[in-house]
């Protein structure tokens, strides 16, 4: 072809003006991989003959399994044409790592693996961590996690074999139709992408990993895909200083190893028509020269039509050497490549030496990053060494700082007062329930409404009338596409367009774009919701924190990368900070080496169900306000038919005490209603009567008013009931038997205040000390009605436990919840004469209709972690703030310490002498702090929480199925020690300090 000659003249005056005005004569730091002594290299290169130095700039591409013959074409390309490296496109892990190390023992000279670790190995294999997109990463302001996550990429890199990473993509992207380059980008400011840029590949070089920037000059500005044809850049030279060159100016002068050219023309700059690749001007005039870059330049794909509708692949490759490239890239004919550079040798288009200096390049290059002592990748352990927690925990943390509210009018965003909202959730664009939308259920229970992409208007239509009947609709779009498509709509269908169009209008809506920003524009509406976010993809983690961020558990950091539309630009997010509900993470955020507590908490749960100390059971741990652990085992009883899981409910026995009527005393007490030490007969007049006058509430709570354990009032029931003294009992309901105790058996609505008489007349037992007593928590429900005028559990429920967002919590769940959701308790052979399930076991809270304030409370382990956390947090959560610091701190004080009773308020304690006991005697657990509270329920549930380390455990089972009298899971301290073994847990795991 006619070989074209650059004119340079204007160029030179234009470029020492831009060194004159820039001082960049000093600014360019050498690549580190020019500072090796290269006594390895030269020795190497000393030996090569010219056909073998041709070859080490060659790279051939492979993608094992995808094509027929490719592993041997590449093993005669490394022995025939001595190639210099391979790129791998899609593969798997293992697959990657024995050819690498295959191919590294066939080649004479040390080879580059490189892979388009873009975003991590997942850009090009599957079983690997997967990181946020480029794109994602934009609207990260953390710079030292998109560091950490350079390192771990050069760390997986590594154990792979993989050398060469044509990474990061230094593109400014600035139209949204792009088809190549778009969510691959940091996005459309050129001095945050070059931050970003330069700070990931900081990251990578300094994980001994060769980085090429890519893709110079620049392929952010362009609708056309270079792998289709050949893109055409309108902007000028200023244009292009002042935007595309800016990221590798400032990755140039950080001291970058490596460049990747673009196969774009610039007319404005190179008018002969040809592309960057092969264009003089570019590569070396403004590269080079200009920009004073001085390390390796790889050609993007010579594969490409950008190159190939112009260019034979020989021809291609002389005119990209001589325009100032090292390296090519995808050569697909590396003989026909040989073969041509030699005869333009020849002809003196190109000189050996010219040859030589690249070829040095590269062997330094190969030295810097070790292969001058190349060892084998290790095959075994490949999986968990590419899966470390380290760098789950970095991508679950970089997915959290991206996700961007770009509108929330009224600060909606975090939500608030949940007990006054009516949540439907809309999957648009996905016709199953949604990750996401499991996630909101966590906070409050919502409605779940689902259309996919091809579903009809008649079924949206009927969706709508549906969704008229909520206060608040949560809608995340699904299913569109990262890249513009065929289309240029990035998969967005009609149906989705009208659907958010149409609730926008309808409701107050949360609008969540699990995408591509540059999507968005596509749907109509936006304006008329009230908050809208986007987490840049769907992945599980973007899903759950999405749901998170709107109940306010995480804080909203996120900015715009790129913009949207006039009001929504580049640079604008609207930030907000967390608001104390509990977040939901991975063990090794909060220090816990997830396989280890996995493994600890697995195995003696296990042991435990296979030893019939429970059928099964839920499992808690919460540190620092998230949950770092839950899980439910085993079965609803040893039948093993139903599963347990994480929404059933259990009776909470003796906790009710802690979660019923204590928040609401406390309450009381703050607002002065009720005082501790006066006499608890002050506020419950059949007291005034009895040998019970001067007993205080402070006693009471503490367990220290000479009160009985209990009274056994139902056997005495029975009792007459069988003796035919009285009817007691009936099958069916009437006016006067409306006390419903079980499936078939109602007692008389005057049993509870006989229950009531019962106890004002019961002994006082001799001696002021601790005898842990339900009696006077029996009261309590009662009490609290007469104090407020408002009925017991309607008070709990509205003014606590709503607020809460602990909606699960139910006395009497058989009235609210389907049976199968509920777990039995025991096989009552004596008085419901059946299996209890969805009535309280408690057989005293029963005769009182199932609502008492020592028993009869049913939850979930995630309900009842919130009202811990709310104790934890000294009486608030989320915007729902109950107790002051001061009253939480006095109820969860030892009350009596001289008098041997550990007891807080209403609050269990750790034993006085806890620290001094044995492992198996300690309780709640040895390692616990003087600070921890708690309490435990007689069915084998267990709640404690140690402000010291912020710690909380919650332990859910119904060991009392079929009978109470398997002590077992009592006998062993099973729970106290399952407790310690999650404290020996803490700190087990730390970050890899980067």
């Amino acid at each position: 072809m006619q070989n074209v000659v650059p004119d340079m003249k204007k160029l030179v005056i234009l470029l020492f003006c831009f060194f004159v005005s820039t001082g960049r004569f000093l600014l360019a730091e050498n690549p580190p991989f020019l500072t090796v002594k290269a006594h390895w290299a030269d020795s190497v290169l000393n030996r090569l003959t010219l056909d073998e130095k041709i070859g080490q700039l060659i790279m051939v591409t492979i993608r094992p399994g995808q094509e027929d013959n490719q592993e041997d074409f590449v093993r005669d390309q490394i022995k025939k044409n001595r190639v210099g490296g391979v790129l791998f496109l899609k593969s798997s892990p293992s697959e990657l790592a024995s050819l690498a190390n295959e191919f590294q023992q066939i080649s004479p000279t040390p080879l580059f693996i490189a892979l388009d670790a873009e975003n991590g190995l997942s850009f090009r294999m599957d079983s690997v961590v997967e990181y946020p997109q480029m794109i994602a990463l934009g609207a990260v302001s953390a710079d030292t996690l998109i560091y950490r996550m350079g390192l771990e990429i050069a760390e997986q890199c590594k154990a792979l074999g993989i050398n060469l990473d044509f990474a990061p993509v230094g593109d400014v992207n600035q139209d949204p139709l792009n088809p190549v380059i778009n969510y691959r980008s940091f996005g459309e400011n050129p001095d945050r992408v070059a931050r970003k840029s330069w700070i990931m590949a900081k990251g990578l070089q300094d994980g001994n990993l060769f980085v090429t920037l890519k893709h110079f000059p620049g392929h952010g500005n362009t609708s056309t895909d270079s792998h289709l044809a050949l893109p055409a850049i309108q902007e000028n030279y200023q244009q292009l200083d002042t935007t595309d060159f800016v990221p590798f100016k400032t990755c140039i002068d950080s001291g970058i190893n490596g460049i990747m050219s673009a196969h774009i023309q610039i007319a404005e700059v190179d008018d002969s028509g040809r592309p960057a690749t092969l264009s003089k001007k570019i590569m070396t005039g403004i590269l080079r020269d200009s920009l004073g870059f001085s390390g390796l330049v790889f050609s993007d794909g010579m594969n490409m039509k950008g190159i190939t509708l112009t260019f034979n692949e020989g021809e291609a490759a002389v005119e990209a050497f001589k325009a100032g490239v090292d390296v090519l890239e995808f050569v697909l004919n590396p003989s026909k490549v040989v073969q041509a550079v030699k005869k333009a040798l020849r002809k003196g288009y190109l000189t050996e030496d010219e040859i030589t200096a690249k070829c040095r390049r590269v062997l330094m290059a190969k030295e810097w990053v070790g292969l001058d002592h190349y060892q084998p990748v290790l095959l075994s352990g490949l999986h968990e060494r590419l899966n470390k927690p380290d760098y789950e925990l970095t991508s679950r943390l970089l997915t959290e700082q991206s996700l961007t509210v770009f509108k929330n009018e009224n600060s909606l965003l975090p939500l608030q007062r949940l007990d006054t909202l009516k949540i439907a959730t809309f999957s648009i664009g996905d016709a199953a329930n949604s990750e996401f939308q499991n996630g909101l259920d966590r906070y409050i229970p919502t409605d779940h409404f689902t259309l996919g992409s091809a579903d009809s208007i008649p079924l949206l239509v009927k969706i709508l009338t549906e969704l008229k009947n909520y206060n608040l609709v949560i809608a995340g779009i699904h299913g569109t596409r990262l890249l513009p498509g065929r289309e240029n709509r990035y998969a967005v269908s009609d149906i989705q367009i009208a659907a958010v169009d149409s609730i926008c209008r309808l409701n107050k809506t949360v609008l969540v774009f699990f995408s591509n920003p540059y999507s968005i524009p596509f749907f109509q509406g936006i304006e008329n919701s009230e908050a809208a976010l986007v987490t840049y993809g769907e992945s599980d983690d973007s899903q759950d924190l999405a749901s998170q961020l709107i109940f306010g558990a995480i804080g909203a950091k996120g900015i715009l990368p790129v913009t949207i539309s006039d009001k929504f630009r580049s640079g604008s997010g609207i930030l907000f900070s967390p608001v104390g509900r509990l977040g939901y993470t991975i063990p090794q955020e909060e220090g816990f080496d997830p396989g280890l507590l996995t493994f600890k908490i697995d195995s003696s749960v296990t042991s435990a169900i296979h030893g019939r100390m429970f059928p099964g059971c839920q499992v808690l741990v919460a540190k620092n306000g998230k949950i770092v652990f839950q899980k439910a085992y085993g079965y609803m009883t040893y039948d093993s038919i139903e599963p347990v899981v994480e929404n059933d409910l259990y009776d909470w026995a003796s906790i009710t005490k802690i979660t019923g009527p204590l928040p609401l005393l406390m309450k009381l007490y703050q607002d002065s209603v009720v005082h501790l030490d006066v006499p608890f007969s002050t506020y419950w007049e059949p007291f005034k009567r009895s040998n019970k006058s001067k007993i205080t509430l402070r006693e009471i709570l503490a367990h220290q008013a000479r009160l009985k354990p209990e009274i056994f009032f139902y056997k005495e029931l029975v009792l007459e009931n069988e003796k035919g003294l009285k009817r007691v009992f009936r099958e069916r309901p009437t006016a006067e038997f409306s006390v419903r105790v079980s499936d078939n058996l109602y007692v008389n609505k005057d049993v509870k205040q006989k229950l009531f008489d019962e106890v004002s007349k019961s002994d006082l037992l001799k001696s002021k000390k601790y005898v842990y007593s339900d009696m006077g928590f029996y009261l309590f429900p009662d009490l609290i009605t007469r104090l407020t005028g408002v009925s017991y559990e309607q008070y709990l429920i509205h003014n606590f436990l709503l607020p809460l967002g602990a909606c699960s919590v139910t006395y009497n769940p058989y009235i609210h919840y389907p049976l199968w959701r509920i777990a039995p308790t025991e096989q009552d052979d004596f008085f419901r004469k059946g299996l209890i399930r969805g009535f309280v076991h408690d057989e005293n809270a029963a005769l009182m209709g199932g609502i008492s304030g020592h028993a009869g409370l049913f939850g979930t382990a995630n309900d009842m972690a919130k009202i811990m956390q709310f104790y934890l947090q000294k009486g608030y959560y989320g915007d729902f703030r109950f107790l002051n610091p001061g009253t939480v701190d006095e109820f969860t004080r030892v009350q009596y310490p001289g008098n041997d009773n550990r007891r807080g308020l209403g609050f269990d304690k750790p034993y006085i002498d806890n620290k001094s006991r044995q492992v198996d005697d300690a309780y709640p657990a040895r390692g616990v702090s003087r600070q921890c509270f708690g309490h435990s329920g007689f069915t084998g549930t267990f709640a404690w929480a140690d402000p010291r380390d912020q710690l909380l455990f919650i332990f859910l089972t119904n060991r009392v199925y079929p009978t109470r009298e398997n002590r077992s899971l009592i006998d062993s301290n099973f729970r106290p020690r399952l407790f310690q073994t999650i404290i020996d847990c803490e700190g087990t795991f730390s970050p890899k300090s980067y």
